[in-house]
């Protein structure tokens, strides 16, 4: 992987099944590749914000905002704490309408709720401009999950560090080394540090999730641990 990681301002449309008078269906979006992503904790607490916009300033492409119990009104007063500049590199996991008040840059379907999505509903999301991102466990439904989806996250990869008892699925590290998704790009989730990103050297993800690494740490510690994160990013070679 080159040392440092290119920015790009259109996607690719490859694949993406579109006739050319749709094709501004695709948002114009502008992030990393490989895109380095930040899942909040399920619950709020008090540093929550201070600690997101310090990993938004240090390494982390794109932050989604997980509070499955949360009510709209919780959603909305955390996202009218954080700076709009950084709007548009937040991804809501539920209610989806605060994305239009709050120019958020994308929204994420659970597996469960993807399986019952058609395409017509899709395509209505991203001519609004979205990032589409969802879940899956089994590989062999990749091929079969609409191209819409800017990306999809992969898990589990590794033993969480989040969720007790939670452990990898080993299979899955051992087909991305084999595999290629060409038209979709593929997340690892799952048990995400600095030491188990070297592992992912050699496959076909495009990108890394991560959850328990990131929180629960001060403005110093978390600049430690960005360094750690793009020191690991560096040594990848992350197959196409």
């Amino acid at each position: 992987m080159e040392e440092e990681r290119e920015i790009f301002k259109k996607e690719d449309k490859k694949g993406i099944g579109l006739n050319p008078s749709e094709e501004n269906l695709l948002p114009l979006t502008s992030y990393l590749l490989p895109p380095t992503i930040g899942l909040t904790k399920e619950s709020f607490y008090n540093s929550e914000v201070d600690q997101i916009i310090c990993w938004l300033n240090n390494g982390i492409d794109i932050i989604h905002l997980r509070k499955p119990n949360a009510t709209e009104e919780e959603i909305k007063n955390l996202l009218e704490v954080i700076p709009t500049h950084f709007h548009s590199r937040i991804t809501l996991h539920q209610h989806y309408t605060l994305s239009e008040k709050y120019n958020v840059g994308g929204i994420h379907f659970k597996e469960s709720q993807r399986k019952e999505l058609n395409e017509a509903t899709l395509k209505v999301w991203k001519k609004k401009g979205l990032r589409l991102s969802s879940s899956v466990h089994q590989m062999d439904e990749i091929p079969e999950i609409p191209t819409l989806f800017n990306y999809l996250f992969l898990s589990p990869v590794f033993d969480s560090t989040s969720k007790i008892g939670y452990n990898s699925n080993k299979e899955i590290l051992k087909r991305m080394k084999k595999e290629r998704f060409p038209h979709h790009q593929i997340i690892a989730l799952g048990g995400i540090t600095p030491k188990t990103l070297s592992e992912l050297d050699g496959s076909s993800f495009t990108g890394a999730a991560i959850l328990g690494y990131l929180w629960n740490a001060s403005s110093e510690e978390i600049k430690n641990k960005a360094f750690e994160l793009q020191s690991s990013w560096k040594t990848l070679d992350l197959m196409p």
